[in-house]
């Protein structure tokens, strides 16, 4: 049976790009059923950087052959970056090797729902270095020294946070007005 992305599912990962600062370019449907590829460039003019984005929904257990095509096409010369989203679980060695590779690799359930569009769960932000370097002066604090956030929690993952970033989480209060917190992310 072959499963295609949905409009509602496009729209979860055009917002999921968009936060991670791209914009989507193409859409390629996969030769073989149920592989959507989706091509995206970076916002900012000056750093030129690409991603591929590959999405597989008709198998259930993702493995290291898909990951290694996936690979492939990544380190063709076109992509600088990687994520591959599908299945509903992938094996350990394609885990272990996505790491190695420095492949993101996204559970299906990313294309379902748009966790920030949810009431109470906040606005959150890669902090660049030069706005890190700014809050260490301001709080007079390293990076490590701030409360931790894992790179593993959905909305760091969904925003693309790896350890050492610091994330800005930008919350609404009745109280206070606007809230901002920062959360220096780790493995």
């Amino acid at each position: 049976m072959k499963h295609m992305l949905t409009d509602k599912q496009f729209g979860y990962l055009k917002r999921l790009i968009q936060r991670r600062g791209f914009i989507i370019t193409k859409k390629v449907e996969g030769e073989k059923e149920g592989i959507t590829d989706i091509h995206a460039k970076d916002t900012d003019k000056k750093k030129k950087e690409t991603l591929l984005v590959r999405i597989i929904l008709d198998t259930p257990t993702v493995g290291v052959e898909i990951l290694r095509n996936t690979i492939k096409e990544r380190d063709s010369g076109e992509f600088g970056q990687a994520i591959l989203i599908g299945g509903e679980r992938y094996t350990y060695a394609a885990r272990r090797e996505a790491k190695e590779m420095d492949v993101e690799l996204l559970h299906r359930r990313f294309l379902s729902i748009d966790l920030f569009l949810h009431d109470l769960v906040p606005e959150h932000d890669i902090l660049t270095e030069k706005e890190i370097l700014e809050i260490e002066k301001e709080y007079g604090a390293s990076r490590e020294q701030l409360p931790k956030i894992k790179a593993g929690d959905p909305a760091a993952k969904a925003i693309g946070a790896r350890p050492g970033d610091v994330i800005q989480i930008k919350r609404e209060s009745e109280t206070a007005g606007h809230h901002t917190v920062y959360r220096y992310c780790v493995p």
